[in-house]
């Protein structure tokens, strides 16, 4: 287990330091030397840093969007009825009744449910597993919440972060989006963007001017997941 510099971005630069030969904290901070280049001002610096555990996936990684909003109407453009190509695919939930849901829960928790009038839908750990068992990335509908749980299951998530603000909320137009404001729906993905603090492994950004329209959209966040996917995981513990 090695300790990290965290960088909850992972198109940023992740910074590895060895442990020592005494025991290391969990949490702390580490001095910047004279030598580090990442140095900014004079005098000393403190940079925090989490203990780590280093994955990797040979499996087709599922992906999460944030803000959860985005997710539906960017996997209508993602999966086409004539499919979303050989490595895309969606995640039909099951549908239960309560008592069904009540008795398969407290055999094994749901990665995701949302509950109905009269029924919950649910994704299980085998429907992503089926997923990439094919080859495909299980595109969820899905709250940031179920991270913890599939990292639990050794199920290692690609979080894509679409950046919404004033400056492109008027692109997401063309999107099957129903947006009372697009004031509110700036500020309401300024609040789930806090959400990603609490976020046990590294995400991917898309900044708002990596994109011009739905389209260009579209193509964005494909290169991200297929750069993702290349990837190894880092999964702070202290976390989960």
């Amino acid at each position: 287990m090695d300790n990290k510099y965290k960088r909850m971005n992972s198109s940023e630069r992740v910074r590895i330091v060895p442990p020592s030969s005494g025991s290391l904290p969990r949490q702390g901070f580490e001095p910047l030397r004279e030598e580090d280049p990442d140095r900014e001002v004079s005098g000393l610096n403190l940079i925090p840093y989490s203990l780590v555990t280093l994955q990797r996936s040979g499996a087709r990684r599922p992906v999460l969007f944030s803000p959860a909003a985005l997710a539906g109407p960017l996997l209508q453009r993602l999966l086409p009825p004539g499919g979303g190509g050989p490595e895309l695919s969606g995640c039909r939930p099951d549908v239960l009744t309560k008592e069904e849901f009540q008795l398969r829960q407290s055999v094994e928790p749901f990665v995701h449910y949302k509950e109905k009038t009269a029924t919950f839908e649910v994704i299980s750990r085998e429907k992503i597993e089926d997923v990439a068992a094919k080859g495909r990335h299980c595109l969820l509908e899905a709250e940031l919440s179920c991270v913890k749980d599939l990292l639990r299951r050794e199920i290692y998530p690609i979080i894509i972060f679409i950046k919404i603000c004033e400056r492109n909320v008027k692109r997401l137009r063309k999107l099957p989006l129903r947006l009372e404001s697009e004031e509110d729906f700036v500020r309401a993905c300024r609040i789930r963007e806090k959400e990603l603090e609490g976020v046990a492994c590294l995400y991917s950004t898309v900044e708002p001017d990596a994109w011009a329209g739905p389209d260009d959209l579209v193509r964005v966040v494909k290169e991200r997941i297929q750069e993702e996917q290349r990837k190894v995981v880092w999964v702070e513990q202290d976390l989960l």
